[in-house]
């Protein structure tokens, strides 16, 4: 498994120099966006705007395919599972594209099942463009200068930081296991490298319980938690274009609500 899943990458595109204050708040509006649009057509110009944000940021596609691949398993996999439970619970009288004795896929089927894929893939997108191109040191300070309490920002911080440090924990465990004689099986295949994972789960969450104490005693050491006001080291500092993408999420998210609520009747 690739260390650089959903790992930092360093860059001076105009993505990686936007505060991320405003990134977090673009995604979130994006993914009410997504979330709130209800036909194939809207969520395509979601998917559109998104892709447009994502090569902004510049990321080279060596380092960000091993977690595009993991991301295409889950969406091609969710996409024939939504498939196939609306044709058989689910079916719409239309027009027939294909059908295999009970099971009939109407082109009513197929749009259903497209949209939320789709959908998956927008927020997939812009929630990897802020992944990429901001530093994980920096979550704590932009949600703690949002409003968020201190020990709230730090959590979300250390989640950010603990995924990458969680798969580079799972290498070096099948790397020592491999030394011990242990020889994983699986090849290519998708399906194999995942059940050639199954037998360092107990070993990984051991080491990963024990590193959670660590962190704990060094923050404890650190006087972490023993006063209610905490000040931030980075001062982050908002410019012009760090509104106009807020501008942007926010004429994005009112439009996609105004087609739902006004236009719609």
């Amino acid at each position: 498994m690739s260390e650089n899943i959903v790992r930092y990458i360093e860059g001076d595109s105009v993505v990686h120099r936007l505060d991320p204050r405003a990134k977090i708040i673009f995604v979130f509006l994006f993914i009410a966006s997504t979330l709130v649009a209800s036909n194939l057509f809207e969520v395509l110009l979601l998917l559109l705007l998104s892709i447009g944000f994502y090569s902004l940021a510049r990321l080279p596609l060596r380092k960000t395919l091993p977690t595009w691949k993991f991301i295409f398993l889950i969406v091609v996999f969710l996409s024939f599972l939504n498939l196939f439970v609306l044709t058989l619970l689910y079916p719409k009288e239309g027009h027939t594209l294909l059908q295999a004795g009970p099971i009939k896929v109407t082109y009513e089927n197929l749009i259903s099942s497209i949209t939320p894929v789709v959908r998956l893939l927008s927020i997939a997108s812009v929630t990897l463009t802020l992944v990429f191109t901001t530093p994980p040191n920096l979550y704590a300070p932009a949600f703690g200068q949002m409003g968020l309490p201190y020990k709230a920002a730090y959590v979300v911080e250390l989640s950010f930081r603990y995924i990458p440090e969680m798969i580079g924990e799972l290498r070096k465990t099948l790397e020592a296991q491999m030394a011990r004689g242990y020889r994983p099986s699986g090849g290519n295949n998708p399906l194999g490298r995942v059940l050639r994972v199954i037998p360092l789960i107990l070993p990984v969450t051991l080491s990963a319980a024990l590193n959670v104490y660590d962190i704990a005693d060094a923050m404890e050491l650190r006087g972490f938690g023993a006063s209610g006001c905490h000040t931030w080291y980075r001062q982050l500092r908002m410019r012009r274009r760090d509104y106009l993408l807020i501008a942007i999420g926010s004429l994005v998210f009112v439009s996609i609500l105004l087609t739902r609520t006004v236009f719609s009747r």
